[in-house]
């Protein structure tokens, strides 16, 4: 193949470099390149060199989110000026359901479908995956939580489902190795009144619950659940009160934050943000130079700029000082699942690395 003079060690390292969808049409160029691209130690090169470099990570990265209607999946790449041409449709793999739950990880995206069905797609690739239903948990009233990522330990991508039981919570773990389901039989002394997402943080996904221990003045926390450990820590609030109805906790840059939303009825200008994971002396408190009724972090960064979400709208927020720009995608002035992705040639059939 090719030059026989050519280091043949050379050619990883400049195919590594490229974009999955120039690395899906070279498959076809011979046996060994299609082979070399399959390699999950190539997959694992190819993620990795986007990790390490910071043009690179910035080509691959992409926007994912959902029209209001819920029912298209749409992908992004912000670094090219917003243009309309690179507004990608990428649900054609799904069935034509609403997609209500967004989680990405090292490439990857957990879908929750209104049928209750979940699915972990690749949109670079464009393969999808239906996972297993998740095992009935007796006596339980209701799942009220579920967290998507990878476990960089085992080499494995990790779907947590939390269940509400009149004794406390419990954990379901769907691995991607296995294709199953396993049940973690500790219960935690919690509750929570509502479906939240995971927060994905320093290897933990992050929920903010209620608080069972003490009935009469329940507090809230925030409950911390390692990926690769299977267990379970608090995390410390920066005020004692805090209530699961009034607050969310979220993912700003990488610090953990807990910000308003639209329960209490009031706008709000503040948020906080952890900037020493796991001190609660390092809780510090953020303000904006605009009113929010329901805010979050979109995921996208720059080292001047955060894309955030207002209800239904992206803003531009430049760190440097208080200004913002409302972004208006061509044709979809207002979104409703919001989230990033990062491109990979990662696969779904169980050989992940």
């Amino acid at each position: 193949m090719g030059n026989p003079d050519f280091p043949s060690n050379i050619i990883p390292k400049i195919l590594s470099r490229l974009p999955v969808k120039s690395l899906c049409r070279f498959r076809c160029v011979s046996k060994s390149w299609r082979s070399l691209i399959a390699d999950p130690d190539f997959v694992k090169m190819h993620l990795n060199k986007a990790i390490e470099n910071e043009n690179i990570f910035n080509k691959r990265r992409r926007l994912i989110f959902t029209d209001p209607s819920i029912r298209i999946l749409y992908s992004l790449n912000l670094d090219e000026f917003l243009m309309p041409t690179n507004l990608h449709c990428i649900c054609s793999e799904l069935p034509n359901f609403y997609v209500f739950l967004l989680f990405h990880s090292n490439g990857l995206l957990l879908c929750l479908l209104h049928n209750g069905g979940f699915y972990l797609v690749n949109p670079a690739t464009r393969e999808s995956k239906k996972l297993a239903k998740k095992p009935i948990v007796k006596k339980a009233y209701y799942s009220s939580g579920v967290g998507f990522g990878f476990d960089h330990c085992s080499g494995d991508y990790k779907v947590v489902m939390l269940s509400y039981l009149e004794v406390g919570i419990m954990f379901n773990v769907y691995t991607l190795k296995t294709g199953s389901w396993g049940i973690i039989q500790r219960r935690y002394p919690y509750k929570c009144d509502r479906m939240q997402k995971g927060i994905l943080l320093n290897g933990a996904l992050h929920w903010l619950l209620m608080d069972r221990v003490g009935v009469e003045h329940r507090s809230s926390v925030i409950i911390s659940f390692n990926l690769a450990e299977e267990n379970v820590r608090e995390i410390p609030l920066p005020i004692a009160s805090i209530h699961t109805r009034d607050y969310i906790v979220g993912a700003f840059r990488d610090f953990l934050c807990v910000i308003h939303r639209a329960a209490d009825g009031g706008m709000h200008n503040e948020f906080w943000i952890m900037k020493e994971y796991g001190m609660r002396e390092s809780w510090t408190k953020i303000r904006i130079p605009i009113l929010y009724s329901a805010l979050r972090h979109s995921g996208f960064w720059k080292k001047s700029h955060d894309l955030l979400v207002f209800r239904d709208r992206l803003f531009l927020c430049n760190s440097n000082g208080p200004r913002f720009r409302n972004l208006s995608i061509s044709r979809l002035p207002r979104v409703k699942e919001v989230g990033i992705y990062l491109e990979s040639l990662v696969s779904l059939n169980n050989n992940v690395d």
